[in-house]
């Protein structure tokens, strides 16, 4: 299936684009061992060689349907995907983007991709136009694969309108069918059934093989570019640091992060196949449903943002003794702090608080290692990485004390696609990067996020330590969901405003109500609301973000 050819050097393989990693540090990242030189489609093809009759795809759909494949059809259709995408002109280093629900070909796909050495770039399903156009565009797409239509969005008319407006944009695969008549440059995935098997060599690791495209909660996206080495260390440290028996013997995952989401692609595919487990991929989150498939299909391990986690907290789960779930990693949002300890015990399994980026994935998490006041904090950081906190001046800061976070290691993002303005602007002498986040390290290296450096709320000149009130908020019994953010302020510069969700049946949380519990609860009266919206839900992206932009356009 493979050919086998000489790795190239870094420079030469990144075709013109800018990256501030030297080969020298590259060079050492190989000789310690965090760098492994090898492509993520070797990860498996490695596990359909060990465990070829091992279920690795179980498909669940909302319609009922359920379909799965064993390691040895997943290698199988992954490089059928390969041979058709060459038999339509994709090669090396041209980008496939797919746009699709949690389907059980969307990792088959990505692995086809991946075999031919093109680089794969995911669109959120629910993405509309703008957010799709502005990924399509940046990442001179060539092929885009979708759904004819998903819930309420008609996909097929809007990669027709995508294809008008982007001149690289080739070919539209439809991987569904409903008889509608396709037009030219369009196609079924289907219709490719009888096409001849093609040899590939084997991808060269330092080339980009992903695109991971921010999620824009602040702005357009822009896409961090990705090898496969950063990729492999970021998943297989993971599996190290908490410990791979620990998610189960196989694992079997429950994917419910969007995979064309940095979350679900990198946890939800690459970790699961890394670990040789089970994917079990469902085309829509309902904590209802979602929970009856954990049981049915016997999950044990979860990754997500807090969002999953408090919606699997109101559910018939809990203190359930018969629950197969034995690990649970949370990231991609700010984790109140007491949530991990309360939902170990509620669920019998363990609750990890994590930290990532699209630019860099998980790079510190909580791990049962080490002792469980670990779960407060957003965890260790990972071998091979590193983090420091800095003032103002770019001076790092002591133990304890909040400032910026920065990271560097052999997990971090080769820079911006295209952008090499914005490339040079996040890093920093020493290759550190600028997360845009504030936090802290404790004496034993546990860092805790602070919220983002754009979330600080400054009022009469006092930072507020946003994440720790929201935090306090999330623990009052009648609320299920709660995020702070500041409002203009004449006097002060900012106020503090508290958006909440609070249970159905719960009397109004007003301003002195809210202060009052929060003040019992020992939060310092500078840190108090002075106002209090309430609203059904958080706005969120599809990953589960909270997205504080549009709380402060609702409370303005």
């Amino acid at each position: 299936m493979t050919e086998t050819r000489p790795s190239m050097s870094l420079t030469d393989v990144l075709d013109g684009q800018y990256t501030p990693l030297d080969a020298e540090t590259a060079a050492r990242w190989r000789a310690e061992g965090w760098w492994e030189d090898r492509s993520l489609r070797s990860v498996l093809t490695e596990a359909a060689q060990t465990h070829p009759d091992r279920v690795a795809l179980v498909g669940r759909r909302t319609d009922g349907q359920r379909v799965s494949r064993t390691f040895r059809e997943f290698d199988a259709n992954a490089h059928h995907a390969a041979s058709v995408l060459a038999s339509l002109g994709v090669k090396e280093g041209d980008a496939v983007v797919l746009m699709l629900p949690n389907w059980i070909e969307y990792p088959e796909l990505v692995f086809g991709i991946n075999e031919i050495g093109a680089i794969y770039v995911g669109i959120p399903v629910a993405y509309g136009e703008i957010q799709a156009a502005a990924i399509l565009r940046r990442s001179k797409a060539k092929v885009l694969v979708i759904p004819r239509r998903w819930r309420s969005n008609n996909h097929l008319e809007l990669s027709r309108t995508l294809r008008r407006e982007i001149p690289t944009l080739e070919r539209i695969i439809v991987l569904d069918e409903d008889g509608t008549e396709l037009e030219p440059e369009e196609s079924l995935w289907s219709s490719y059934a009888d096409v001849p098997s093609r040899s590939f060599p084997e991808p060269d690791p330092n080339r980009i093989c992903y695109l991971g495209f921010t999620s824009g909660t602040t702005g357009e996206p822009k896409g961090a570019m990705h090898n496969h080495n950063t990729l492999l260390y970021s998943v297989r440290r993971q599996a190290e640091h908490i410990g791979a028996d620990v998610y189960g013997s196989p694992a079997v995952h429950l994917v419910a992060s969007p995979a064309g989401h940095h979350t679900g692609f990198v946890w939800g595919i690459l970790l699961t196949t890394l670990l040789a487990g089970r994917g079990v991929y469902v085309d829509r989150w309902d904590p209802v449903w979602g929970v009856d498939v954990i049981r049915e299909e016997g999950v044990t391990m979860f990754f997500g943002a807090p969002t999953f986690l408090q919606d699997m907290m109101r559910t018939n789960l809990v203190d359930d003794p018969a629950s197969p779930l034995r690990c649970l990693v949370i990231a991609g949002a700010p984790v109140p702090r007491n949530l991990p300890a309360v939902a170990s015990k509620a669920l019998g399994a363990y609750v990890a608080p994590a930290w990532g980026m699209t630019e860099c994935s998980i790079i510190m998490s909580s791990t049962p290692k080490e002792p469980a006041p670990i779960q407060r904090t957003d965890g260790s950081v990972f071998e091979g990485s590193s983090v420091k906190v800095v003032n103002g001046d770019g001076l790092e800061l002591p133990t304890g004390e909040v400032g910026e976070l920065l990271v560097r290691g052999p997990a971090l993002t080769l820079g911006y696609y295209d952008r090499r303005d914005a490339t040079e602007e996040a890093y920093l002498p020493g290759q550190w990067f600028r997360t845009g986040d504030r936090a802290s390290v404790d004496e034993h290296g546990w860092v805790s996020l602070r919220g983002r450096s754009k979330d600080i709320i400054i009022r009469g000149g006092e930072n507020v330590p946003v994440t720790d009130v929201e935090s306090v908020i999330f623990d009052h019994p009648d609320v299920l969901n709660a995020a702070v953010v500041g409002i203009p302020d004449e006097r002060l510069g900012e106020r503090i405003c508290a958006v909440v969700v609070t249970r159905p049946e719960a009397a109004e949380l007003t301003v002195e109500s809210l202060s009052e519990y929060l003040v019992a609860q020992g939060l310092s009266k500078h840190y108090l609301p002075e106002r209090v919206v309430h609203v059904p839900e958080l706005p969120t992206t599809p990953s589960g973000k909270i997205q504080k932009f549009k709380l402060r356009e609702m409370v303005l």
